[in-house]
């Protein structure tokens, strides 16, 4: 069975809740700068793919100044950018909105090629119609003539 105090005693004991308090009063959140690219990349227009990159740490630079602001809350190390929860929740929050309008964009687009398809349809059925209609009545009124 699971016991809550010596769950708790354990982890005192050992270090890990004195760790975890200092993860969280330093900056619990870090991304390679691969991963920060990659992840955040469509928060900016412009930022290319993480293998197409020359100075990653610049790019994770310029992309954190960009959405989060100045370096009050962020720091930036040689190998890892590291960020406190609020920001990397800010961060999670803006990359949903761009996806969802991105995803937007494309179904209106996709439902518009699609819309405009079946109205040519449509009008080139109503144009072949018309012409055999009127080819119809021309040869019918010839005959009264004649």
């Amino acid at each position: 069975l699971f016991d809550r105090h010596l769950c708790v005693r354990q982890l005192r004991y050992s270090g890990m809740m004195e760790t975890i308090r200092i993860r969280r009063a330093g900056y619990p959140i870090r991304y390679s700068f691969v991963e920060f690219v990659e992840r955040y990349r469509v928060l900016l227009p412009g930022v290319k793919p993480a293998y197409k990159q020359d100075d990653l740490r610049g790019t994770c630079q310029r992309m954190a100044e960009a959405v989060l602001g100045t370096h009050d809350d962020w720091q930036i190390g040689k190998t890892k950018i590291f960020l406190k929860d609020h920001h990397d929740m800010l961060l999670e929050v803006e990359r949903d909105k761009a996806i969802t309008d991105r995803v937007i964009l494309l179904q209106k687009v996709i439902r518009g090629f699609k819309d405009r398809s079946n109205f040519l349809k449509l009008k080139n059925a109503a144009t072949l119609i018309q012409r055999h209609w009127r080819g119809h009545n021309c040869r019918r009124n010839y005959g009264l003539v004649s």
